[in-house]
Order: structure tokens, then sequence, then C-alpha cells
């Protein structure tokens, strides 16, 4: 180990003394703890709400037009105006495959609904009209089927969907009708118990690849996860180019000649900027902790050992990856420029900033190259109770390490060359 002590110490002090490099170690920790107590909406929003939900119209001979091609755009006449008449309204809008207008400022007899619609045929972009009559609730009250009318305006085979679920739904509402013994407010009681339980299994599950499924809440923590990682990364990254900028200013003042010459092998001179690597991180790491309990006010879905271990992990990762940029570039400026740009479209690349399940199949592969991936992923697994989790990335932590390690030891041995 000749020299290792020797060079350990002058970097140390030469780490320490740099402004820039102290504040990335301090504060960019607290502002991840502080990311992780974002106190995120707990509802599910939709990308366009208005296509989930009951449109009414105000007048009867609205032309509705739409460049909306993935639902088809239905027009219901609501003579009944009823729980139950809403209630087949609201179904057909929350199954994601219809767009729903409707109209219930006044009774329209068929006739007059039925020529309206032939009318609009040219003039909308309605594929399908149905027609609800005035005495619906109560004939489904007496045991009838309702009498509704279902009048297809274009040529579309999504029209069979809307008379299979019309029907479906039609069904079950005589059904629970006959359970309830016909009692409209046990009826009424029934249909709104299932509306909150189809909710809730909508919002709960959020599937993650292939095999996880994580709650609604998980799914909050996870993305309170990525963005405190984002904050580290950018630490990490920074402070790394702090050290390899040590690398840059020993080979252009050709300390590198003086170093080799005092019997210091490629071996320790590596070992000694990895030390330094190992001694930042820990330092973030342990900052990190500190303020972590202080900060968080709310669960994120994993314990804090855990979330100490991936951060660490995770550090030693992107400081090392840092380092050997900045030996590969050889100037500062440079490696600057490129460790953002890494930082920007791996953060992306990763889904740290939103969810990239239902991304193209090459992206989610590709994603798995970069180490906070690995973190929002081990994360995940902790939390829905996965095992093998810290053997998992320990190997990973380990692989990406010899790489990059091998990688600094190319570009000190480049380097040395030239000198």
């Amino acid at each position: 180990m000749n020299g290792f002590f020797t060079m350990a110490k002058t970097n140390l002090k030469l780490l320490f003394r740099n402004k820039g490099y102290l504040c990335l170690v301090i504060l960019l920790p607290i502002l991840s703890a502080g990311l992780l107590s974002l106190q995120l909406d707990e509802t599910v929003t939709m990308k366009d709400d208005t296509s989930y939900v009951v449109q009414n119209i105000e007048d009867r001979d609205d032309n509705i037009t739409s460049i909306e091609n993935t639902k088809l755009l239905v027009k219901i006449y609501d003579n009944s105006n009823t729980e139950l008449s809403d209630d087949l309204a609201q179904e057909l809008a929350g199954s994601g495959i219809f767009r729903i207008f409707r109209y219930n400022q006044e009774v329209v007899d068929l006739a007059t609904a039925r020529a309206a619609s032939i009318d609009s045929a040219g003039k909308s972009n309605i594929g399908a009209v149905v027609y609800i009559p005035e005495n619906f609730e109560t004939d489904i009250l007496s045991g009838g089927s309702g009498n509704l009318s279902i009048m297809e305006i274009t040529e579309d085979g999504r029209n069979d969907l809307l008379a299979s679920q019309v029907n479906t739904y039609i069904s079950f509402m005589m059904q629970a009708a006959d359970s309830t013994n016909y009692d409209k407010t046990a009826l009424a009681a029934m249909l709104s118990e299932l509306k909150e339980s189809r909710l809730n299994k909508k919002i709960e599950a959020v599937e993650v690849g292939n095999s996880l499924t994580l709650t609604s809440q998980q799914n909050h923590q996870s993305t309170r996860i990525g963005y405190s990682i984002a904050a580290l990364t950018m630490g990490f990254l920074f402070c790394g180019i702090f050290i390899s900028d040590i690398i840059i200013k020993e080979k252009n003042n050709k300390v590198y000649n003086r170093i080799f010459l005092s019997k210091a092998s490629i071996l320790n001179y590596v070992v000694a900027k990895m030390a330094m690597i190992l001694l930042t991180v820990a330092i973030q790491t342990g900052i990190l902790a500190l303020v972590t309990p202080i900060m968080v006010s709310t669960d994120f879905g994993i314990t804090y050992p855990s979330y100490l271990f991936l951060v660490f992990g995770l550090g030693l990762c992107i400081s090392t990856l840092s380092v050997v940029i900045g030996t590969l570039v050889s100037n500062t400026m440079n490696a600057t420029y490129t460790v953002f740009a890494i930082w920007i479209v791996s953060n992306i690349m990763a889904g740290l900033y939103f969810p990239i399940t239902s991304a193209a199949q090459w992206w989610i592969k590709a994603s798995l190259l970069i180490p906070q991936r690995w973190v929002i992923v081990a994360s995940e697994m902790l939390m829905t109770g996965e095992t093998g989790v810290y053997a998992m990335y320990g190997l990973i932590v380990g692989c990406y390490l010899l790489i990059l390690m091998a990688g600094t030891s190319i570009g000190v041995m480049v380097g040395k060359k030239d000198y």
C-alpha cells in the first residue's frame, strides 16, 4: 500500500477545502429528505377527466363534435332522470369505452329522438343514441326491463359493446331489484355500495412490471422515493466531479510522474480515489440518516435502514461513474456538462419523475442499465414483501462497481502513457 495513506490524506484536504463540495455533501441530502416528506394527493386523476364522467348538455339540438377516436360518442336522452337512469349513464361513462353526453332538461318522445338522431347523423360524431323512457325506474321496480332503445347512428363495432354493456347492467338492475323485493331505497343502497366497491378496486391496484402490484398509497410512496433519489443523484454525480477534478489536475500538473516514480502502483492510486468516493457517500448517507427522522413526517413505504442501504449503494455507483467520466474526459468543464446531461436523461429513463410501466418495452429494458431504476425496483419489492431484495441489490451494485473501477483504471493508465 505504498503511498496510499499519503494520497488519501492529500485528497481529503483538497476536498474539504472546496466550499462547493461541502455544500453538495451537506445540502442535497437535506433536500432529499424533504422530498420524502411530500404529501401527494391521494386521489387518482386521469389524463382527460371529462372522458370518464357524464357530460350534460343544455340544448337538445346541439351537434356534438369531437376529435376523440378511441371512445364511442354516445348521446343519452334521459327522460326518467332518476337514480337508476343516472346509474346507467355513470356506468357507461366509467367503463372508459364510451364518452357520454346526456340530455335531461325535458321529456322527449321516442319519435322525436329518432328523427333528431337521423338529422344529426352527418352533423356530429355521435355513434349511438340511448333512449331512456320516462317510466324507466317504475318499470324496473315493477319487474320489467326498463324498455330502453338503442339507435345506431354510425357503423361502428363498438355499438355491439354498447348494447352488451347496457343489457348487462339492466340485467343486474333487474336481479338487484328482485333481491331487494323491489324496494326503491334498498335498491339504491345496493347500487351505491357497488359503485364504491368498483371505485376502490379501480384505484387501489397499480401493476408494476409483470409481478408486483402496488396499492395507491404504495404508488405515492414510490413516487416520493423517486423524487428524493433524483436530488441525491445530483449530489453523488457532482461530488464525483470534485474527485475527478483532483485526478485531472494531478495529470495536468504531471503529478502522475512523481506518484508512480515513488513506487505507488496504479492499484494504490485507484484505491485512494475509491476511498474518497466511499467517504463522500458515507458522509452524505450519514447526513441523510440524521435529518430524515426529523424532516419526514409521513411513511414512505420502506424502513429507514433499508432506504439508507439503497442510497449508499446508489451513491457508490453514481459517484464512481462520475469519476470515470472525469478521468476519461480529462477536462473538468466537459465532465460537468456530461454528468449534468447524464443526470437529466438517466432520471427520466429510470422513471424517477413519472411511471414507466406503460412505456415501450425497449425503454423498460434500457432503464435496467441505470442504477436509479434498481433503487425504485428494490423499493417496490420491499413494499410488497418480496424476499431476496438485499442480495439482489448488493450483487447489482457490486457488478456496477467492478465495471466502473475497471473504467477508472483504464483512464488512469491512458493518462499515465501521456506522460
